[in-house]
């Protein structure tokens, strides 16, 4: 009986050890795949430390935001990068670069894209009239700069919409590429789910739903959704075509049709029911 104790008490020790170690095990690698830091360069500080790297003037073809050929003084965009954050410790393949700008507009694009391109960092240019930093921008019939930096490239296509060309931009932040799906994606609703396609593509660059997405636009569904106080019909066509609801409208025309229009509003009448708490 004695003899039965004892090996009772060993299998049940080492039973114990078994387990702990696979909990801890499987506590460490639930750990290793979720976390996800995000981080971000402050433009405007590296500037003011003289810390963005060489100056250079860069020649753009078909530049989009001008719409002619620029030249600009700038500073190489990967090797500030590469100077500033040790790459060999991030996820590229699943990480995404967003582009912060004053004004709110927040285009992202994937971080192994933007490592592929040619990018540079534009801070002046070259045909600004004396006294000033930048060419006036023309956009909708409204008047701006590109004030403090202007992202362009020499080698990317422009017609390519992957290709993020965003100006007054003062910080590169760098965040998981499932942290908004995982937020702002619908559940089990195949006309929101097109819907949601849409929104990330088209949208969230300039709109945030539960404070996810850009602020140069409002939010869309909290603390009341857009649906909740726009007409349906309206709204689907206001999203086709802004400029016949408002004069010098800020929202561009997206080039999308009345049906993609009709799924992104789906979309926000999902969402409107899913607000973040």
């Amino acid at each position: 009986m004695k003899t039965l104790k004892i090996n009772f008490f060993i299998s049940s020790f080492f039973v114990f050890c078994f387990l702990s170690c696979n909990q801890k095990k499987e506590q460490k690698a639930e750990q290793t795949v979720n976390v996800q830091p995000e981080f971000f360069l402050d433009l405007v500080d590296l500037q003011s430390k003289n810390k963005l790297g060489k100056d250079t003037v860069v020649t753009v073809s078909n530049d989009p935001v001008y719409h002619k050929t620029k030249k600009y003084h700038a500073v190489n965009a990967l090797l500030l990068l590469k100077n500033e954050i040790d790459l060999s410790k991030v996820d590229i393949k699943n990480t995404l670069i967003v582009f912060e700008c004053i004004d709110g507009y927040k285009p992202e694009m994937p971080l192994e894209l933007f490592l592929k391109t040619n990018p540079f960092l534009a801070f002046k240019d070259v045909d600004a009239p004396k006294g000033s930093n930048w060419e006036k921008i023309i956009k909708n019939g409204n008047e701006m700069n590109a004030d403090p930096f202007y992202l362009v490239y020499t080698t990317a296509p422009t017609e390519d919409q992957e290709y993020k060309w965003p100006y007054n931009i003062i910080k590169f932040r760098f965040e998981s590429k499932s942290k908004n799906i995982e937020a702002l994606q619908p559940k089990d609703d195949e006309t929101a789910m097109k819907g949601f396609v849409l929104f990330q593509k088209q949208c969230i660059t300039c709109h945030a739903i539960n404070g996810i997405g850009g602020e140069m636009g409002p939010e869309l569904n909290y603390p009341k959704s857009v649906t909740e106080y726009w007409k349906e019909n309206e709204l689907v066509d206001y999203i086709v075509d802004p400029a016949s609801f408002r004069n010098k409208a800020k929202m561009p025309t997206l080039g999308i049709t009345k049906q993609e229009s009709q799924e992104i509003v789906s979309y926000l009448k999902y969402m409107a029911k899913n607000k973040k708490t």
